[in-house]
């Protein structure tokens, strides 16, 4: 068995030779605005569409919408209200809390809209929240990237 020439330490990353590494971070008030438009936008076209094409879905969808704006907000307060030159070990940990959170956030209010709204319309509301969720998810993404300066391929 032949050793391999420059064998990877257990706990770092491999590097290219003569590569250079950049830190990719985002400033929280980059993040948070991303993600709120990006949300909100979301979902009141959720609701504006299921408001055209469906009868009384539209309330449904902009409740779930509401939901899912709540525990977004929870979720990235959460994660970016620590200093930023923390360890990754408590990072690890505050994005697990904030995730968490988040799913008690929206099981708990998702509980109590199924509980105390008399007429909710399943589809309307499920469109809402998860249509809501994913945009928010995919605005952070856009916050990351346009804090490095990527630009879309092509």
């Amino acid at each position: 068995m032949v050793a391999a020439q420059n064998p990877i330490e257990i706990g770092t990353m491999p590097e290219a030779p003569g590569s250079t590494r950049s830190q990719i971070t985002a400033n929280p008030g980059d993040v948070l605005r991303w993600v709120f438009v990006f949300a909100g936008v979301t979902m009141v076209l959720i609701t504006g569409l299921l408001a055209l094409l469906v009868d009384g879905q539209a309330q449904s969808s902009l409740l779930g919408g509401g939901i899912a704006f709540v525990a977004n907000g929870y979720s990235v307060w959460r994660v970016f209200s620590a200093p930023a030159d923390i360890s990754g070990e408590v990072t690890l940990f505050n994005l697990y809390r904030a995730e968490f959170g988040k799913l008690v956030i929206v099981g708990a209010l998702c509980a109590t809209a199924f509980a105390l709204v008399d007429q909710l319309a399943v589809g309307g509301f499920l469109a809402g929240l998860l249509a809501t969720l994913l945009a928010a998810t995919i605005g952070a993404i856009f916050a990351q990237r346009n804090d490095v300066g990527e630009q879309p391929a092509g």
